[in-house]
């Protein structure tokens, strides 16, 4: 029986982060500007502008350019596959229901990944059941750790210096 082979994707240990995703025009209500409590073990979604672009990007390469373009650019699964290639996000905590946006968003991650020559390791789910966390805060795991450097405004530019340079 051969031994187990395991790819440096599987065997990364992972880190949980908490990030305010409160820039996503597809989903407004996530827009209101609240913070939870313990604001200061936080990352910002919208201060690290490469998830828009690659969520942009994503979206642009579905866009027929011989019609109009839509009010609202990008979809959920677009802004989900981002945050897999950009962050190098492995687990998200979601609810039950999104199971089918998260597939979308691995499928949108690995050919925009494999057009772009990017590493990619999908992403999948743990159920998640936190009825009072509020719809803004995503917990996510990623192999980049976030340190707690008092503000979410340190904590998400510690944070951004860890990530690599996609090449696009």
């Amino acid at each position: 029986m051969k031994p187990a082979v395991h790819t440096a994707f599987e065997t990364t240990p992972l880190h949980r982060c908490r990030m305010i995703v409160d820039g996503n025009a597809h989903r407004t209500d996530l827009c209101d500007g609240t913070l939870p409590d313990a604001s200061e073990n936080l990352i910002s979604e919208a201060m690290l502008p490469a998830i828009r672009t690659v969520s942009t990007l994503i979206a642009a390469e579905r866009h027929r350019f011989d019609q109009a373009s839509p009010a609202v650019f990008t979809e959920e699964a677009d802004f989900f596959a981002a945050r897999i290639l950009v962050l190098g996000v492995r687990r998200f905590h979601l609810d039950i229901t999104l199971t089918p946006m998260l597939k979308t968003a691995n499928q949108r991650a690995q050919a925009f990944a494999r057009k772009h020559k990017l590493p990619f390791a999908p992403a999948d789910m743990q159920m998640s059941l936190h009825p009072n966390r509020p719809a803004n805060l995503l917990i996510i795991e990623t192999e980049h750790e976030m340190e707690s450097k008092g503000s979410i405004i340190a904590n998400t530019l510690a944070f951004a210096a860890k990530l690599p340079r996609l090449p696009l």
